[in-house]
């Protein structure tokens, strides 16, 4: 019988491929969320400064790939120029009355995304991480909804909310990071930045 002792535990952080917002963008989000949050349905709310476009999840990883994870996430993003994003329009998961996800989708920039997120599953396919079995759907979660208290006045103000644009920039970095969970909630991390082009 051999001693395993000496193995040493392997070390995993939990990581995914982001679109980070300026913060001119998340302030105005944060204006949308607060016109929502007097509802006061029962939503747990992204913080402002964690809204971001999720592009491939990788969940645990362990610290020993981030560099060949990081090489492929470049090759992906040299291959995209900048992207103009402009965010409109709100929308729930599954449908607003029985909503479970608040979101704003894009009114500009969707294609130009979706083609960039390919790239992206593509170069980490190679290193074993499975495809997404939905088709992508360009969207920013805004908040998660936690009970049915006050649903119907959440519906509403989704449904009856002006098609107006919510606000737009030019996406010309993507991002791999780290999120580590707490009681009080996700906080991320950038471990890796990527230029568009």
């Amino acid at each position: 019988m051999s001693d395993r002792s000496d193995v040493q535990p392997v070390s995993t952080i939990r990581a995914f491929v982001a679109a980070n917002l300026n913060p001119d963008l998340k302030a105005a989000l944060a204006m949308v969320q607060d016109r929502l949050k007097a509802t006061r349905a029962d939503v747990g709310w992204v913080r402002p400064e964690n809204l971001h476009l999720t592009l491939k999840f990788l969940g645990q990883v362990e610290e020993d790939c981030i560099g060949a994870i990081g090489e492929a996430i470049a090759a992906a993003a040299t291959g995209s120029g900048p992207v103009h994003l402009v965010f409109q329009g709100l929308g729930a998961f599954p449908r607003p009355r029985e909503a479970r996800v608040v979101w704003t989708g894009l009114s500009h920039g969707s294609e130009a995304l979706a083609a960039l997120q390919a790239r992206i599953e593509a170069a980490l396919e190679s290193l074993g991480f499975a495809r997404e079995a939905r088709r992508f759907t360009a969207h920013l979660t805004l908040g998660r909804v936690r009970g049915p208290a006050r649903r119907e006045q959440l519906a509403r103000a989704i449904t009856e909310a002006p098609a107006e644009a919510l606000g737009e920039m030019v996406l010309d970095r993507i991002e791999l990071m780290k999120s580590d969970l707490s009681a009080g909630g996700a906080r991320y991390s950038i471990l890796q930045s990527f230029p568009l082009g």
